[in-house]
């Protein structure tokens, strides 16, 4: 990749003291929004104007909120937790039977705590240099490209659960895609715009756990500071908190759990899209907790070979293209340290 500042695009890489204690110790009472989605799901008169408005206000701020009233049903979001408690507590050589390999260019399975750290490396999604591997494992799936399809890996002996962990993504497909036009309003765009680059999007779904962390600092963390490379990211939270966010004062905010909600944040395809317009903030885990720390990421993409390109409303003869064109697979080979296709 050419000129990098998708490095991090809300500054550079930072290996001093005082800002790596502002993450490993968070200390902000910044707000971090709400964006309530009904008003645009059930198409009251307004709706889709006043969430995009929100939106905006949100992506330009602070990157990061709580989605109420999404529409998928608890017992659904139950059901992933169940599942991601019952993989977790299978013994190792079972959960070894599905692991992480690359499937037609997408990693999916099962990797264990602690074996990060040859990706950490390589990858250009590190923001404090030199990090312990992450405390965490984690199982992937990616987007079923057919009913017969081999692109996941699928464990043996728990019944039901390939069907709710599918459920799931599934719907967290339907809520994404949902948010299209409304990007589309809140950049000026006819609201259909970004339909074609998301014929076949990447929804990549992990199922987490953080065992406790005694100690915080010497960079361990349960999953190191970084920003998110998809669009979106929908996170389901069970009861155990742990993650912190970078607010706009440049402080950490220990995120709260509110019941009911999703956190979403956004990416850094989306803030080469907007020309820097929209963040993508960086955000880490540490689970200080005496008990285990489950959750469910979603990251949501266009399709592979969807060109990331300045929109047209985010560049000006006053305000040029800050980055090159690229497609939307090559940037997540660049995040992931990986050669270009």
């Amino acid at each position: 990749m050419s000129e990098t500042k998708t490095r991090d695009p809300r500054g550079n890489l930072r290996d001093d003291k005082e800002a790596i204690a502002l993450m490993d110790y968070p200390d902000s009472t910044e707000e971090i929004p709400t964006l309530d989605f009904a008003p645009y799901l059930e198409d009251r008169p307004g709706g889709l104007d006043a969430v995009a408005a929100k939106l905006r206000e949100i992506s330009k701020t602070v990157g990061f909120f709580y989605l109420k009233n999404h529409g998928i049903p608890q017992s659904v979001i139950d059901g992933a937790f169940a599942e991601t408690r019952r993989f977790h507590g299978l013994p190792d050589s079972e959960k070894n039977k599905v692991l992480w390999l690359d499937r037609a260019g997408l990693k999916v399975g099962y990797q264990g705590i602690g074996q990060d750290g040859d990706y950490r490396k390589k990858a250009n999604v590190n923001i404090v240099p030199d990090t312990k591997p992450n405390n965490y494992a984690k199982f992937v799936i990616t987007r079923e490209q057919s009913e017969t399809s081999l692109t996941n890996l699928w464990p043996e002996g728990l019944p039901g659960f390939r069907e709710n962990v599918l459920a799931y993504h599934q719907a967290i497909e339907g809520v994404a895609l949902k948010f299209l036009p409304l990007w589309c309003r809140s950049l000026n765009l006819p609201l259909d715009y970004f339909d074609r680059s998301f014929d076949t999007p990447h929804l990549q779904l992990a199922l987490l756990h953080y065992p406790p962390q005694k100690e915080v600092g010497n960079r361990q963390y349960g999953i190191a500071p970084h920003t998110d490379n998809a669009m979106m990211t929908f996170l389901a939270q069970a009861n155990i908190p742990g993650l912190a966010v970078e607010m706009p004062s440049g402080h950490w905010r220990a995120v709260d759990i509110i019941p009911g909600t999703l956190l979403v944040n956004t990416g850094n395809s989306i803030v080469q899209w907007t020309n820097e317009e929209y963040l993508s903030t960086k955000h880490r885990v540490i689970n200080t907790n005496t008990v285990d720390r489950y959750s469910i990421p979603v990251f949501f993409g266009p399709s592979d070979d969807t060109v990331i390109e300045v929109l047209p409303t985010c560049r000006s003869p006053m305000r040029p293209a800050l980055y090159e064109p690229i497609t939307y697979g090559d940037l997540r080979r660049w995040y992931f340290g990986r050669p270009a296709k």
